[in-house]
């Protein structure tokens, strides 16, 4: 008897602890900025592409340093700012 008690407790005990949230803490992924970029998980707002990226993964896809001021510097150039040679 005293080993059921025992054992009904332990589990009340444990259901108890894992469903205690705490409400004030944040969720996390929940850093969305203002675009809806998630930067928890590496990702920045690009102007010139309009998306939310990822700076390595833009680097190796638009041929350039992964440095931050070279990704910024992309980013923040509007496409209307490239020039063009044909």
């Amino acid at each position: 008897m005293r080993l059921k008690y025992g054992l009904f407790t332990l589990l009340v005990l444990s259901i108890t602890a894992c469903s205690n949230s705490d409400s004030e803490s944040p969720l996390i992924g929940g850093d969305r900025d203002e675009y809806g970029c998630l930067p928890s998980a590496g990702y920045m707002w690009c102007e010139r592409t309009q998306r939310c990226e990822r700076s390595w993964e833009l680097a190796d896809a638009a041929g350039i340093p992964h440095t931050e001021t070279e990704v910024m510097a992309y980013c923040n150039m509007s496409n209307a700012d490239v020039i063009t040679h044909e």
